[in-house]
């Protein structure tokens, strides 16, 4: 099976250092919806504002495409939404393997995700062979002058391991059990996993105006990144994401 990449090639610094710039100079404008028609809406999962739209913008293959199609995915209910700019999801309580990345450059991220492939592969207790899930999540972690701490990684565990998963043999991976949350995204599309810096920046800026001018509360300081996309895959989906408080 496919594997996913979970490279993400923005030093996250620069997407909050210009979300803390627009905060500083209130330049959070209020979103106006707009039809851009279904094919839009269906892929990414949300009505696009004004603002956001940009002609020839590739679009996300549709999460429903991918999930329990390709890979499982983790469970997940899709809310309604009635603001433009962003989905809304609930993710319910379940069992991930997680392991930290070292720093933010692309060498250390490579690694982390070795170690978790590895884990699925037969690097634990059980030598169980486990199947690939998305997303790949990738946090990464401010201090309220929005430096960054950390980051980590993480693969979801599927169904039929998670009520009793296998100890990793590595001591730099380790099992968590994530409670329910409910997350705010926006989805980026393209035809290669090499999606451009500047389009991460413009996401998680997007997001974040989108997020806070309709009101709705989240945790600034955690920026997560979702992979769904195998590295053979035509069509990719990637998800910056914020999370509810």
């Amino acid at each position: 099976s496919s594997g996913i990449n979970a490279e993400w090639p923005l030093r996250p610094g620069k997407h909050v250092f210009l979300i803390a710039t627009c905060l500083l100079v209130t330049c959070l404008a209020s979103p106006v919806k707009v039809n851009v028609g279904d094919a839009w809406s269906d892929a990414a999962g949300y009505e696009e504002c004004q603002e956001f739209v940009e002609p020839g913008k590739p679009l996300p293959r549709a999460i429903d495409d991918i999930c329990d199609v390709d890979l499982e995915c983790a469970a997940r209910v899709e809310m309604n939404n009635t603001d433009c700019g962003f989905g809304i999801r609930k993710v319910l309580a379940g069992k991930w393997v997680s392991t930290l990345v070292d720093d933010s450059n692309g060498v250390k991220k490579s690694e982390s995700f070795m170690r978790l492939f590895k884990y699925i592969s037969g690097a634990n207790s059980d030598g169980a062979k486990i199947a690939m899930t998305a997303p790949v999540i990738t946090k990464v972690y401010f201090d309220a002058s929005y430096n960054e701490t950390g980051s980590s990684m993480h693969f979801y565990i599927p169904s039929a391991f998670q009520a009793n998963p296998p100890s990793p043999t590595n001591a730099d991976v380790y099992i968590e059990d994530w409670d329910e949350a409910v997350v705010y995204y926006r989805a980026i599309g393209g035809k290669s996993m090499n999606i451009p810096e500047k389009v991460w920046v413009e996401e998680f800026t997007n997001l974040y105006s989108a997020v806070q001018t309709s009101g709705h509360s989240f945790y600034p300081y955690m920026s997560v990144v979702g992979g769904f996309s195998g590295p053979r895959s035509k069509d990719v989906r990637f998800e910056v994401m914020y999370v509810k408080n």
